[in-house]
């Protein structure tokens, strides 16, 4: 997206042809509705009334329309300075509570560029001006305030707008990051708020429902899933979640600390479901069958809810893909879906890496992968010595699940003092991952496999590994040439 000149987009507005005004604004990957457009050209005529000699670059250096990819925040009018950041939304009317709430978000996602945020709502109805201010009170100002910054700020250099924003930033995790999740300091994407509201809406209705929240890792699933529980745990609503997996260090903070109702999938029989009105069940793709029907069975019986969180490519045993849980839910039960299809935590690059790192026939957009390191090492003395000096630099490990009957290849490069395996970090995220490939790994028919039979797949554990990275991922291969090979060719092409 291109800066632009208020003057120029308003004159272009009131002159130019349909076609030409869209063209011309396609130049500036702007996207922007008429109504809009009449709105701005109020504005800009308010702020011409304080600016008598109508000094051009006053009106310049605005970013129109400008959205945070995958997040899909959008601002009206954003103006990057030096030391502070600008912010303007236009709106022909709005309440002030509407108003506060946009620009408090607004300023959460701003914050992250560690610049003064000066935040502010014009009503064009009105020709009214609101400012946050600094304590996060709302307040109606006069224009030539606004004027007055405006003319002062000194516009800072910018290159893609999209490289000052990491989408990870804005998602906090309920189990790496509990203390903000539980204190909601992060805001959900727009099509997540809509999944939210709309499933609490239906599961009011306090008759036997089923709901179902799927998405691939990266997505948001799993704070949206605990982000619904938390307003059922504030409304009062009997909740419970039962986890398909091992709980780890969130789970048992939120269940001591903040008295949050939560099981593994291990505590299902015999337990007694009757008293909650909502059961959720996470990582719901790796539950036994006879598991799932016994709590639908008893949910049933109550009228309660459920709601199922699942990603069926996340398995790590053979039967748990076998068992095709997601199939039983979008096909043979009147299950209502809710699919999270945008990745937000994972940066692209990595995520188009990992896909052609699993199948060498996916094609990928042109990347840099500049975020995406690859090392190689002949023995495994060699490479443990280089990742153990990695988890002092701020680097993340995490261990393929060792078997409880037999003794497997990949435990030769198991990192002692990393006690998190692929089990344990289910639903977890990390900044900075490294994941280690040893020579078993090979590619048959394009597809990624391991060459000794394994209780738990070693390619599907590979997999959760790399899908925990938020930020940087770093591979360790070992005595393994061709997937060496494979790797150069993702990030050299």
């Amino acid at each position: 997206m291109k800066k632009a000149n208020l003057i120029s987009i308003v004159n272009s507005y009131t002159s130019l042809s349909t076609e030409l005004m869209e063209f011309y604004l396609k130049y500036y990957s702007i996207s922007i509705k008429d109504d809009e457009l009449k709105d701005l050209c109020i504005l800009v005529e308010e702020l011409k009334s304080y600016d008598i000699r109508t000094k051009q670059n006053f009106y310049d250096g605005f970013f129109l329309g400008y959205t945070i990819p995958q997040i899909g925040k959008e601002f009206d009018l954003l103006r990057i300075g030096e030391d502070h950041i600008i912010n303007i939304e236009i709106k022909r009317t709005a309440s002030e509570g509407k108003i506060y709430r946009q620009l408090s978000r607004n300023k959460y996602y701003l914050s992250f560029l560690k610049k003064k945020v000066h935040s502010y709502t014009f009503i064009t109805d009105q020709k009214k001006l609101y400012r946050l201010d600094d304590f996060d009170s709302l307040a109606e100002v006069n224009l030539k305030e606004l004027y007055g910054i405006l003319k002062n700020q000194k516009e800072a250099e910018v290159g893609s707008l999209n490289n000052l924003f990491n989408p990870s930033d804005y998602l906090v995790s309920p189990f790496n990051s509990t203390n903000q999740f539980i204190l909601g300091k992060y805001f959900l994407t727009t099509h997540q708020e809509a999944i939210k509201e709309e499933l609490i809406r239906l599961s009011s209705q306090k008759a036997f429902s089923l709901f179902s929240i799927k998405g691939k890792a990266g997505t948001g699933k799993t704070l949206l899933t605990y982000d619904i529980v938390k307003h059922f745990n504030t409304e009062q609503i009997s909740t419970l979640i039962v986890h398909c997996g091992i709980l780890n260090d969130g789970h048992w903070e939120l269940k001591n600390e903040h008295k949050w109702n939560i099981i593994a999938a291990k505590q299902i029989p015999n337990f007694d479901f009757s008293s909650y009105r909502v059961i959720v069940i996470d990582e719901c793709q790796r539950i036994y069958p006879d598991q799932l029907h016994s709590i639908i069975n008893a949910v049933r019986k109550n009228n309660g809810t459920i709601i199922f969180s699942y990603d069926a490519q996340q398995y790590l045993r053979n039967w748990e893909s076998t068992n095709n849980i997601s199939k039983l839910l979008e096909e043979d039960l009147t299950v209502k879906t809710y699919e999270l299809t945008t990745k937000i935590r994972t940066n692209k690059e990595i995520a188009s890496f990992i896909k052609c790192l699993f199948d060498k026939s996916e094609l990928h957009e042109r990347q840099d992968f500049s975020n995406v390191y690859i090392n190689y090492f002949k023995n495994f003395e060699d490479s443990k010595a280089y990742v153990n000096s990695q988890l002092e630099n701020g680097w993340k490990a995490i261990n393929y699940t060792p078997s409880t009957r037999a003794i497997l290849p990949y435990e030769d490069h198991k990192i002692a003092s990393e006690l998190d395996n692929s089990h344990t970090v289910i639903g977890q995220e990390f900044d900075n991952v490294i994941a280690v490939i040893d020579q078993h790994f090979f590619y048959q028919d394009d597809r990624l496999y391991y060459r000794v039979n394994s209780y738990y797949n070693p390619r599907q554990m590979l997999f959760q590994i790399v899908t925990r990275t938020r930020k940087k991922l770093k591979l360790v291969i070992v005595n393994n040439p061709e997937i060496l090979e494979h790797c150069l060719s993702i990030v050299k092409n």
